[in-house]
């Protein structure tokens, strides 16, 4: 019997003489091809791949893999495309050869051999990248003056102007960006990102010249959040599975001290009006007070309920907006109003409706007046920050929302998620404008 398609290329890739290993041959490839989109922060389909036994358990349509059973197993399906949509979602099928390795992997009885330190990133700089379709959007941010737009890419970071026209590519080291923030005076571009299960690192980019000044690496996995302070002079980034928290001196373009503070992954972080203080949140349940220049623990600003990964802070004053895996925006005040009790939540100010999913991104009015939280659903709303009622819903997106700030005016929300594209909504929720930040290249017929 002749074999054609897939089947043939896939049976005339050799079997190795030496079993595959997870840590070495499975998990590095999951760790640049799909845990962009399948990490703690962004698991698209309830599917966790930055661990084995995130494979191992799967996601909504069931376990990864069926040990010694290539065949019936999911991950194999959605890479030869057997299952749709083709993975990884958006790009480049894997080459034969790796798809073998999954199934010979499968075949031998997908053992766990990842009790080992992932892999060292890599160091070089990838060719400019080449989008078949729009990729997700995990930060953006607007310059100071309004008029430019700094938004993730895959491996870079794209600067646009506010009606959507590509101005300049920062290509980076970094497969996700998660934070992007501009110094007060708009000379320089701070962002947070990494390799998923690999390792973090914060750029340093010039604005003018669009040169990267400095890239401060470390920990076992991305940097989440990202925060610059008021001077303009530190930014904070959270460190994700070492749980630590990193302050960065701008202008030297290093680190400058590491804290401990939390006992799970940290998601996000922000600087008080000040910048002599931070509150960061996590997994962990807690938004945790410190102070940025010692580093030393204050205590937790808020009532521990369930897992945080979102916080931002009142334009002008000290109080922070919360949101995770409970679904309810919170907003605190950052400074208790008398001594603390056992179940303390008395700098509660205002809790807000309950979202369709867990929040994945909040953001706050330039005046204060009005505060928005977005969910993994693609759930969307605007709320009256005085009296906690709903303003507006916003609809119109393709999965998760991974990010969310209104226009420097306060006129327009503009949201950013799984779908790639940058949607500005008015004060009633309706879409104005939308645009894909990313130069896409469309195939004939379209």
């Amino acid at each position: 019997m002749r074999c054609t398609g897939i089947f043939a290329s896939i049976l005339a890739v050799p079997l190795l003489a030496e079993p595959v290993s997870f840590s070495k041959q499975i998990q590095p490839v999951l760790a640049k091809q799909c845990v962009g989109c399948h990490q703690p922060q962004a698991m698209q389909s309830g599917l966790l791949l930055t661990t084995y036994d995130g494979l191992k358990k799967g996601g909504q349509k069931g376990p990864g893999f069926v040990p010694g059973k290539p065949a019936e197993s999911l991950v194999v399906g959605y890479l030869t495309g057997a299952n749709k949509p083709q993975m990884p979602f958006g790009g480049k099928p894997l080459p034969e050869e790796q798809i073998a390795l999954f199934r010979q992997w499968i075949t031998e009885g997908a053992k766990d051999d990842s009790g080992v330190t992932p892999a060292a990133p890599d160091s070089a700089i990838p060719e400019k990248i080449t989008y078949k379709s729009a990729p997700l959007v995990t930060a953006f941010t607007f310059s100071p003056d309004g008029r430019m737009m700094a938004v993730s890419g895959y491996h870079e970071v794209l600067l646009t102007s506010v009606e959507g026209k590509l101005l300049a590519r920062l290509p980076g080291r970094s497969m996700r960006i998660h934070g992007l923030n501009f110094t007060p005076d708009g000379k320089t571009l701070v962002a947070v990102g990494g390799d998923p299960a690999r390792s973090g690192e914060v750029q340093i980019w010039d604005v003018a010249t669009r040169k990267q000044r400095a890239s401060i690496t470390g920990a076992p996995d991305t940097f989440f959040g990202g925060a610059v302070s008021p001077d303009g002079k530190l930014a904070v980034a959270g460190g994700g599975s070492d749980k630590s928290i990193r302050l960065i001196d701008i202008d030297a373009g290093k680190e400058i001290r590491r804290m401990d503070l939390h006992e799970d992954w940290v998601f996000q972080t922000v600087f008080g009006v000040d910048g002599k203080r931070l509150v960061t949140v996590g997994r962990d349940r807690a938004a945790k007070l410190s102070d940025a220049a010692t580093g030393r623990f204050i205590e937790n600003v808020n009532l521990l309920r369930d897992a945080l990964t979102a916080v931002v802070r009142h334009p002008k004053r000290d109080w922070v907006l919360l949101g995770g895996a409970e679904r309810i925006p919170y907003l605190y005040r950052m400074d208790r109003p008398r001594a603390m009790r056992i179940a303390d939540d008395s700098t509660l100010i205002r809790k807000f409706e309950r979202m369709d999913g867990p929040i994945t991104a909040l953001a706050i009015s330039p005046d204060g007046s009005r505060v928005a939280a977005g969910a993994e659903a693609g759930d969307v709303r605007i709320f009256n920050a005085e009296t906690g009622g709903l303003v507006a819903r916003c609809s119109g997106h393709t999965g998760g929302i991974y990010a969310l700030q209104f226009t420097p005016d306060g006129s327009q929300l503009v949201t950013g998620g799984f779908d790639g594209t940058l949607r500005f909504h008015d004060m009633a929720g309706k879409i104005v404008r939308q645009f894909v930040a990313a130069p896409v290249e469309m195939s004939r017929g379209n």
